[in-house]
Parts: C-alpha cells; sequence; structure tokens
C-alpha cells in the first residue's frame, strides 16, 4: 500500500494516539478498585494493543483487512454494567478514572473519523472506519458502567 505524506502523518498521530490508550487502559487497570471494573479495562487495553499494530502495520505499508463490524478481539464484551460492590470513595477513584478514558475515547474517534476521509485506498478507509466503531463502542461500554453506578451525569 502507497501512502502519501498526509497518510502517513495521519498513521503516525493515531500509532501515538492508540499507545497512548493502551498506556491509559493498562494504568487504570491497575489503579481500579472494582474487579469488574479492573477486567474490562484490561480487556480494553489488549483492544487498543491490536490497533496500534493494525496502524503501525499499515504505516510499514500492509494493506489491512480488517473491515466495519468486524471485531479484533475474538471474546464479545462481558456486560460489565453491573452495580460496583466498593465504597463510595473507591467508586469517586473508578469515576475519576472513568471520565479520563471517555474524553480519550471520544477524541481518538474524531481523529480516525478525520483520517477516514483522507484515505484514498478502499481497504484503509475500512480498516480505519472498523476500528472507529470500535473506539465508538468502548466509549459505550464506559458509559454503561458509568450510568449502572450513577456516574454518568
Amino acid at each position: 500500500m502507497n501512502l502519501t505524506k498526509k497518510e502517513q502523518s495521519l498513521l503516525k498521530d493515531l500509532q501515538n494516539e492508540e499507545k497512548i490508550c493502551a498506556e491509559k487502559y493498562h494504568k487504570a487497570a491497575e489503579a481500579a478498585c472494582d474487579p469488574a471494573l479492573k477486567q474490562m479495562f484490561a480487556r480494553l487495553e489488549k483492544a487498543e494493543q491490536n490497533h496500534y499494530d493494525t496502524v503501525t502495520g499499515m504505516l510499514a505499508g500492509e494493506t489491512p483487512t480488517l473491515k466495519p463490524g468486524q471485531s479484533q478481539n475474538a471474546k464479545k464484551a462481558q456486560p460489565e454494567s453491573q452495580r460496583a460492590q466498593v465504597s463510595r470513595a473507591e467508586k469517586k477513584s473508578d469515576a475519576y478514572l472513568l471520565a479520563d478514558v471517555l474524553a480519550t475515547e471520544k477524541f481518538v474517534s474524531g481523529v480516525y473519523n478525520t483520517a477516514v476521509f483522507e484515505f484514498s485506498d478502499p481497504a484503509a478507509r475500512s480498516a480505519l472506519t472498523a476500528i472507529q466503531q470500535q473506539e465508538q463502542q468502548h466509549g459505550k461500554e464506559i458509559a454503561d458502567y458509568m450510568t449502572a453506578n450513577g456516574l454518568y451525569c
């Protein structure tokens, strides 16, 4: 796959964002108080690492095969929208982590949106659209957890 300078620049930006996402989820999994939330963060870290690997492959000239509606994770997300069994202080700490990763997901989804419009290769556009949809699903999972636990305004 031949990339324009602009496409290369966008992929480098996405690569950096995915690295940050994976690191954030790793740290959030370590810091979370609710065991179900720790599991969700660890699972999302793996998904972000898969996104990073896909973008890195695209930068190396590999043609991606990921298509919209296709998940990179074979496992479907378990419903983490159950009530957390943690103290009020622990819930407040988890709320901070959730708000941070949700804001990050919103931002990253927007960066993918721009990239989709800028790429000319259909396979690249398709892969970027698929990743964007996965980022949106991550945001939904986070918001659902927050709503179920009275943490989403």
